[in-house]
């Protein structure tokens, strides 16, 4: 898993506050949109101290911002179900990658309401 060439960490936020951007848009749980520049295999995530929950990912096919996001899942190869692609629940620390495929747009999502804005760092990956 390589970064990309003179790509560094970029600053996504959620907001707690904002206005919705979206159709049926938690607030406490969404983050800003992200865009990588470019389709990229992965993205690693930083994900702060947060009010416990898992993280996962809401990906889009554009930047529009009234978009609305679709949950990013995995094939398993057990059974060929798709699962969603999500950390374990915890109050966060830690850094996570997750497989994008050649996905460029993307939220993150948690699956708990956030009492206080948060800010997730990501960089993409080839």
């Amino acid at each position: 898993m390589a970064g990309l060439p003179n790509r560094t960490w970029q600053s996504v936020t959620l907001d707690i506050d904002k206005t919705a951007e979206y159709s049926g848009q938690d607030i406490d749980r969404t983050s800003d949109l992200c865009d990588l520049t470019h389709d990229c295999s992965g993205v690693l995530v930083f994900v702060p101290t947060i009010d416990s929950g898992t993280i996962s990912l809401l990906v889009q096919r554009d930047s529009t911002i009234t978009t609305v996001p679709v949950a990013l899942h995995y094939r398993q190869t057990s059974d060929n179900a798709t699962a969603l692609q999500a950390t374990t629940s915890s109050a966060g620390g830690y850094v996570f990658h997750f497989q994008l495929d050649g996905i460029r747009y993307f939220r993150i999502y948690s699956s708990v309401n956030q009492t206080a804005d948060r800010t997730y760092y990501v960089r993409g990956t080839v």
